[in-house]
């Protein structure tokens, strides 16, 4: 497998268009992947189910209104409605404090050579950092405070596996969840989601359980709800909702996934985008079963602009159908998310269209998980093509944009003063003031970011980026 990384400062005396440099970003996230098969579009049930909102009553998994309260980063996007905000101040500079070079550290039959990192970091509440990268590592780090280097506390490696796209998800008894591919390039390719603690000495975590997630590769973030329960999906599109014992609650049958993590509304209902062009929303089992319903699908393609799509064969979403983003959920339960076809939705909890904003057309279009304002009035996002958007959750309008050249695949992080962060293609990683749109910090790494700001306890800032370097940025 191939990659190009080039440098922010030399695209156009490099002779990259910003077409060919965009369409080529393209191209390499389809081959960075592994990658699905494609499968048949799913349906909608014939008739809706019941209401869930008494589901507490029947012992299933519910996750508290507006969420509890978090220290540091337990999940993809903070929450398990992908909000993407922290609850800590972030910096106001972007200098280089510590690095960890996640490529020298040796790896017995890794997945692939190549140390590249797509996923995120969870940060745990006392500031470590877990991240994993292509190879299959999943490490855990510490910032020392001081120094040039973080610290590896431990690494877990399933040889010749590998978490892929997928960022750590962790308990509140400080297990970490995360879902590995095996039998890559075979015919039994799988994922397997795994439960791990702290080693008691060496740096070995205790794999406390593990949990046959289905066929397919293992691209997907798990979600933990509050009570505990983590939403895992397989390749394929299986979601299963395991106890944190490692029993198996009830599972679901979905659309392939890449990428994307499932969000759980306050009534117990699961949503999950998929690459066959739908967004489920998924029922859990009245008392006692053990399979899922899908209330309803919303199909993308149902759903157009008046402009014309980018599109191009391949994967990776280049095809224009479905989405590798993740849904974000307001407080009164619309469901936000970006699609490949470079259309951003508003869609009601019954699986209506509320609204629909045109991002500029690219090929595979959104791939970014919307993070929404504190007063839950705004969402910011960026994609393929057109920088950052901001856009109002009433009714999709424009509020602001950031343009960057290259294209955005980084979740942004919401810091608790309104400090935006994001990574780009180009290699630089920006910090705006969400109430203007403007820049305050800006660090040119000079290697690709795509993973997820993470901002820390003590004000730091965390990015990994494509040649396999997790990052400390702060005030120097």
């Amino acid at each position: 497998m191939e990659t190009y990384t080039p440098p922010g400062s030399r695209l156009r005396s490099a002779g990259w268009s910003r077409r060919r440099f965009l369409r080529e970003g393209a191209r390499l996230a389809a081959l960075s992947v592994g990658l699905l098969a494609a499968t048949g579009g799913g349906a909608a049930l014939a008739a809706p189910l019941p209401d869930l909102a008494t589901g507490a009553s029947l012992g299933l998994p519910q996750p508290r209104p507006g969420g509890a309260a978090v220290a540091g980063k337990p999940m993809y996007q903070v929450d398990p409605q992908h909000t993407g905000r922290s609850p800590h101040a972030g910096p106001r500079q972007l200098m280089l404090l510590r690095v960890f070079d996640s490529g020298a550290f040796p790896t017995e039959d890794p997945l692939t050579p190549r140390p590249d990192i797509q996923s995120s970091s969870a940060i745990g509440p006392d500031g470590t950092i877990y991240i994993a990268n292509f190879p299959g590592n999943l490490f855990a780090l510490r910032d020392p405070g001081s120094g040039d280097a973080l610290e590896v506390l431990w690494r877990f490696h399933p040889l010749h596996a590998s978490s892929l796209h997928a960022t750590p998800a962790l308990g509140r008894d400080g297990t970490v969840y995360l879902g590995f591919t095996l039998g890559a390039g075979t015919p039994d390719v799988h994922g397997v989601l795994y439960a791990l603690r702290a080693p008691t000495s060496g740096i070995d975590p205790q794999v406390v359980w593990s949990v046959d997630l289905g066929p397919g590769n293992q691209t997907t973030s798990p979600t933990v709800a509050d009570d505990g329960t983590i939403f895992a999906v397989s390749g394929m599109g299986r979601l299963s909702a395991v106890a944190p014992d490692g029993t198996v609650r009830w599972t679901a049958q979905t659309g392939p996934t890449l990428r994307t993590a499932p969000a759980l509304g306050t009534d117990g209902t699961v949503y999950l985008a998929s690459m066959d062009g739908n967004l489920y929303a998924v029922a859990p089992p009245t008392a006692g079963g053990q399979e899922g319903t899908v209330r309803w699908t919303f199909d993308f393609g149902a759903h157009l602009g008046p402009t014309p799509l980018v599109t191009a064969e391949g994967r990776g979403g280049q095809n224009g159908i479905g989405s590798g983003a993740s849904p974000t959920l307001g407080p009164d339960g619309t469901i936000y998310i970006g699609a490949n076809n470079s259309n951003f939705y508003a869609i009601t909890p019954a699986g209506q269209l509320k609204w629909l904003f045109e991002a500029e057309r690219e090929l595979a279009g959104i791939w970014a998980t919307a993070a929404l304002s504190a007063d839950n009035s705004t969402l910011y996002f960026g994609a393929n093509k057109g920088g950052i958007y901001a856009l109002s959750a009433a009714d999709g309008a424009l509020r602001w944009r950031f343009n960057i050249y290259g294209s955005v695949y980084s979740s942004p992080a919401l810091d608790s003063q309104g400090i935006l962060y994001t990574g780009s293609t180009v290699g630089h990683v920006y910090a705006l003031d969400t109430s203007t749109g403007q820049p305050i910090a800006d660090y040119d790494n000079g290697a690709q970011v795509w993973s997820a700001p993470s901002v820390c306890p003590n004000g730091t800032l965390v990015v990994a980026d494509r040649e396999g370097r997790i990052m400390v940025l702060g005030t120097g």
